[in-house]
Formats: C-alpha cells, structure tokens, sequence
C-alpha cells in the first residue's frame, strides 16, 4: 500500500489542482480493483514486486497524469509532459545564467545613471533571450514528436520501476518554541551589536578604524541613512519574530519574511549607487588612497547588491511554486 500511494502521490504531482483530488481517487480505486482481480486470481496478496508489476503495466506516474490534462496540439500527450517539465526546471537556470553572465556591466557601470540604465535593460534583453529558450525547447520536442510518431514507441519509452518512487513527503515540520524563543534571543543579541556601533566603530570595522585614522578620514554622511534603515528592517524582523511565539499555523510568516527581504534592497542599493563613503577629516588626508578605497568599496557594494537581488528572485521563485499551483507556473 506504501508503493500505491507514492504511485498516486507521483502522479497527483503533474494533475491540476482543480481536479487532483477526483482524479487520485478514481486512480485509486482502479488499481485497487485490478490488484484484488489478481490477488483473487492467484488466491493470495499480491507481494510488492507484483504490486510494482502491476503498477509499472498502468503507467509512468507523468504519462498517466496527462490522461487528464487538456490535450495539446503541437506536441502530443505522451511527449507534453516532459516538454512541460522541462520549461519548469530550466527556466528559472536560464535566467539566473543571464542575470550572472550580465554582472560585469552592473558592477563596473561609472554612474548611477548607467547602473540604472543597464539594470533595465539587461531585464529588457531577457525576453528574447526567453523567447529563444522556450522555442528551442519546442522545436526539441516537435522534433521528438514526430520521430516517436514514425519510429513508433519503443520498448523503453515506458520502461520505469515503481520502486524508485519517491518517498511520500511529510509536511514541513514546524519550529518548536523553544528554537523560536532561541531565535528571538539571537536576535535581539544582534540589534544590541549594531544599535552599539555608533559608539564603537571597530565593531564594523575592526582594524580598518585604525587604518582610516592614519589616513585622516572619517564616515560619509550616506551611512546615517543606511544605519537608520538596517534598524528599521531589524525591529520589522523582531515584531515578526515575537508573533512566531504565537500558537497555531504561521501561513503569514513566510511572506512577510520575504517582503522584510524585498526592503532590504533599499538599503543595499542605497549604498551600491553612491560614490563616497569615507571623506577626509583633516587637510593631511590621503586624497589618492581615499579614492581607491572608496571606488573599491563602490564595487563591493554592487556586487552585494547582485547577490542580494539573485537570492531574493530565487527565494521568490521558491515561495511561488509552493503557493501557486505548479500548471499554472509552466508556460
């Protein structure tokens, strides 16, 4: 029974959500018929390599989901599933190559302007750059079509074993109070560290404050802004904290935690489109030194901000395809 319902599980996986349910159930009760006709026949239980046969004689869990799909034109039913499939997987892989491939041109561009300017453009090349994609992937497949069509299937178009079905998944456990109250104690640790930096600027910089005395220079005005706004993102993520010590399902809690994410870029962006952050403090100042030391910071920045904006876009692709039905996140 733990091999039909894996079965049932695999196959629930690729079936609209509308309609998973029915169908599973139908599903459900027409191999248990055929495994009793056979247990009937044989005047004992089926043992699990005969349930696996009879499972394998029924059907690929995609092939058999596509029996109650809405039947495709260009590509058959046989072949849709897998060109569905493999839309779904590799395109979030082909964006996060461009956006990769593309780094050089946001770290390096001179000015905001430019920065900016690249930013919307680089999301403007990405169309046909996805248009190119999905039609290479369905001419793939039309071609894959018609060989299927005139070679006829073969033997091993079909050829799966039931046993590696994965195993049914459990819902995602929940943290206990105990690691919630951890969590919230770390965290207000944290805002302690940084609400103690204004005072004690090793803190951040460690060494580097030592440095920048020899240089005679000193913290550009842009850090007051940043600092006031990592506070506020720190006191929304202690508010959400403290509400996770609340009792019962926290469906909420994952994308408010994202939108906290999604804020966060300010701060980052803020520091990535500015060009000075430390400022000389004394006519003896090392003018050079400073320079490079704030154009090299400049880079750091935007190469952060490249990281921050590639986590946020794959924790949100993540968070869709748990809340969105999956058919509806295929193109």
């Amino acid at each position: 029974m733990d091999l039909l319902e894996r079965y049932l599980h695999a196959v629930g996986q690729y079936l609209p959500l509308e309609t998973r349910e029915d169908v599973l159930a139908e599903l459900r009760v027409n191999l248990l018929a055929e495994m009793d006709a056979r247990a009937d026949a044989i005047e004992r239980p089926l043992t699990v390599s005969e349930t696996a046969a009879v499972l394998k004689e029924h059907g690929r869990p995609l092939l058999v989901a596509a029996r109650y799909m809405p039947q495709r034109y260009l590509i058959g039913p046989a072949v849709f599933p897998f060109y569905q499939l493999t839309l779904r997987k590799a395109a979030p892989l082909v964006v996060l190559l461009y956006f990769v491939a593309r780094v050089g041109t946001f770290v390096f561009s001179p000015t905001p302007t430019i920065f900016a300017v690249n930013v919307v453009r680089s999301f403007a090349q990405l169309v046909p750059v996805l248009l190119i994609f999905w039609a290479a992937v369905t001419m793939t497949f039309a071609i894959l079509e018609f060989a299927q069509g005139e070679l006829g299937k073969s033997a091993s178009w079909n050829a799966w074993d039931p046993g590696k079905l994965p195993p049914l998944s459990h819902p995602k456990k929940e943290k206990s109070l105990a690691s919630r109250i951890a969590d919230l104690v770390v965290h207000c640790l944290w805002m302690l560290y940084v609400l103690a930096i204004p005072r004690h600027p090793y803190l951040i910089l460690g060494p580097g404050t030592l440095f920048l005395s020899t240089l005679t220079a000193g913290f550009a005005p842009v850090w007051r802004p940043f600092y006031i706004a990592i506070l506020v993102l720190l006191v929304a993520q202690l508010a959400v904290k403290l509400l996770a010590l609340s009792r019962g399902q926290h469906r909420w809690e994952d994308p408010l935690k994202l939108l906290i994410k999604l804020l966060g870029v300010g701060p980052t962006a803020l520091l990535a489109f500015t060009k000075v952050y430390f400022v000389p403090t004394g006519p003896a100042a090392n003018l050079h030194a400073l320079a490079q030391i704030n154009y090299w910071v400049n880079v750091s920045f935007r190469i952060v901000l490249v990281i921050v904006v590639i986590d946020l876009l794959v924790e949100s692709w993540q968070y869709l395809r748990h809340v969105v039905p999956a058919e509806r996140l295929a193109f």
